[in-house]
């Protein structure tokens, strides 16, 4: 017979090698019962050696801050962002989603090239502090210091009284099947209520995004208009997307410079 403190280690070890595994799999690889592998990912989660989801359980990462992050990769960021730049319109009210990515998207806007920037990134609002000629608006809600954003349900009060010309949301993890996902449900639900709220939607991806995984779905591949891609994004991944949506208008960026 399985001891408990076996079975633990080998439900950490699974999600550790998979990223991400099913309860009723873990009952079924380990002959034990669902209401115990409940249990069990409940007693790990609260250990810190794994993160609970509905349904199962997700590799627990150690993520950088959102300064950190705002400070690393900028040459590819910053490729991504000229691409991304040309999906606004003039006289477009622009709704920008928190994200490293959007922060260098925001430092090259020019002054009027949108009429009105809308965002739930404080840092966002601030790279934007100079411009006359393009209203300025950030969103209330509870400040999460690891996203660097706003939410909650002030927020999503505020999102679902905003009709935007463009949404431009950020994305921790793309998949061609499963869609778009963020790591946290909180946040999944604020970029999904962004994504209804506009006319046009758009993304820029880091390579590592295609690849990654995160255990929040909030929309189908297919809520996108507009996808930005570095320019060595994998042959094959690209591919995918083409299959998965026909209509999506993908834009790839120029090679960083070092």
């Amino acid at each position: 017979m399985q001891l408990a403190e076996e079975r633990r280690q080998a439900i950490v070890e699974v999600v550790e090698r998979e990223g991400r595994v099913l309860a009723a799999e873990l009952a079924q690889r380990l002959a034990t019962s669902d209401d115990t592998i409940r249990r069990d990912l409940r007693d790990l989660d609260a250990a810190g050696l794994l993160r609970r989801v509905h349904g199962g359980a997700v590799r627990r990462t150690s993520l950088p801050s959102f300064g950190e992050r705002a400070e690393t990769d900028l040459a590819r960021k910053s490729a991504l962002a000229q691409v991304l730049r040309d999906c606004i319109h003039p006289g477009d009210t622009v709704l920008i989603d928190a994200g490293s990515t959007n922060l260098a998207l925001a430092r090259l806007l020019e002054d009027g090239q949108a009429a009105t920037v809308v965002t739930n990134s404080p840092q966002l609002a601030l790279a934007l502090g100079d411009l006359r000629r393009t209203r300025v608006v950030l969103l209330g809600g509870t400040y999460h210091a690891a996203q660097g954003a706003v939410m909650g349900a002030r927020t999503l009060a505020e999102l679902r009284q905003l009709r935007a010309d463009l949404c431009i949301v950020g994305i921790c993890a793309l998949d061609p099947q499963r869609g778009l996902a963020a790591r946290d449900a909180e946040e999944a639900a604020l970029k999904a209520a962004m994504l209804a709220g506009s006319a046009r939607r758009a993304a820029a991806v880091l390579n590592e995004r295609l690849s990654d995984s995160a255990a929040f779905l909030f929309g189908p591949l297919a809520e996108l208009d507009h996808l930005v891609l570095e320019a060595d994004a994998p042959n094959d991944t690209i591919a995918r997307l083409r299959q998965s949506h026909a209509g999506l208008d993908i834009r790839f960026a120029g090679k960083a410079r070092p």
